[in-house]
C-alpha cells in the first residue's frame, strides 16, 4: 500500500475545496456535480467520500473558505491604508470592475448567497457564522454616528458592497453598470468614514486599489 507524507490528506481536500470554490462561483451550487470536480482536481468520484460526507458538506466548506478569503484581503486592504482611509480603499477594491467581471475568482457573496438561502441549514449555519465573522473584521473600519454599534453600520456596508456588485454583474448596459459601482463606492465611503479627531469626517481621494482576486 502506497504511503503518503504526513499532511497529504489535508493538502487534497484543500486543493477540493478550492476548485469547488471556484466551480461553485463559476456555475453555481446546481451547476456543481461531483465527478466533475473531482475529475478537476485529478481523483475519482469515489474519493470524494474520504474527504467529505455530502454535497452539502463540500458546498458549506467552500463557500465558508470564500468569506475567510474576502475577509483576509479586505482587512489586509484596509489596514495597509493611511490613517483614516480604510474603508475607502476596501470600497475601492471591492466594487472595482475588475472583480465584477471576474465573478469565479470573487466574493462568494454576490455569487451565491441567493442560492445559499434555499439551502439546508448543513449549509446556511456555517454560512452563516462566516457571514457574522467578517462583519466583526469589518466593523473597526466603519463609523456611523447614528447607530449604537459598529457591527450594525459594517451589516449595512457589506449589503451595500455585495448588492451593488450583484445588480453591476445583472445588468446589460456597461455604462449603467460602472455608475452602480461608482455610486455606491462614494455613497459608502462618505456615510460611514471614520471620522478624525476634530470631527471633520475623512475624505480622501479615491485609492487606486491592486488587482488581485478576492
Amino acid at each position: 500500500m502506497a504511503r503518503y507524507q504526513k499532511g497529504h490528506r489535508e493538502q487534497t481536500r484543500a486543493r477540493i475545496v478550492a476548485s469547488a470554490s471556484h466551480m461553485l462561483r463559476a456555475a453555481g451550487i446546481d451547476g456543481v456535480a461531483i465527478p466533475a470536480l473531482m475529475q478537476e482536481v485529478g481523483l475519482t468520484h469515489g474519493g470524494f467520500y474520504a474527504h467529505f460526507p455530502s454535497k452539502d458538506a463540500l458546498v458549506a466548506e467552500a463557500c465558508t473558505a470564500g468569506l475567510t478569503d474576502v475577509a483576509t484581503a479586505l482587512v489586509a486592504i484596509g489596514t495597509a491604508a493611511p490613517h483614516g482611509a480604510g474603508l475607502h480603499a476596501m470600497l475601492d477594491w471591492y466594487l472595482r470592475p475588475e472583480h465584477r467581471d471576474d465573478p469565479e475568482s470573487g466574493c462568494v457573496l454576490p455569487t451565491l448567497a441567493g442560492e445559499i438561502a434555499r439551502e439546508p441549514s448543513e449549509v446556511r449555519h456555517p454560512f452563516t457564522t462566516a457571514l457574522v465573522t467578517l462583519v466583526d473584521q469589518l466593523a473597526p473600519f466603519v463609523h456611523d454616528d447614528h447607530m449604537h454599534h459598529r457591527e450594525d453600520s459594517a451589516l449595512i456596508v457589506l449589503s451595500g458592497m455585495a448588492g451593488a456588485m450583484l445588480l453591476a454583474r445583472a445588468v446589460d448596459d456597461p455604462t449603467l453598470s460602472d455608475r452602480i459601482l461608482a455610486a455606491s463606492r462614494d455613497f459608502y465611503a462618505r456615510a460611514f468614514s471614520t471620522p478624525e479627531p476634530d470631527g471633520r469626517s475623512t475624505d480622501s481621494a479615491p485609492i487606486d486599489p491592486s488587482s488581485g482576486e478576492v
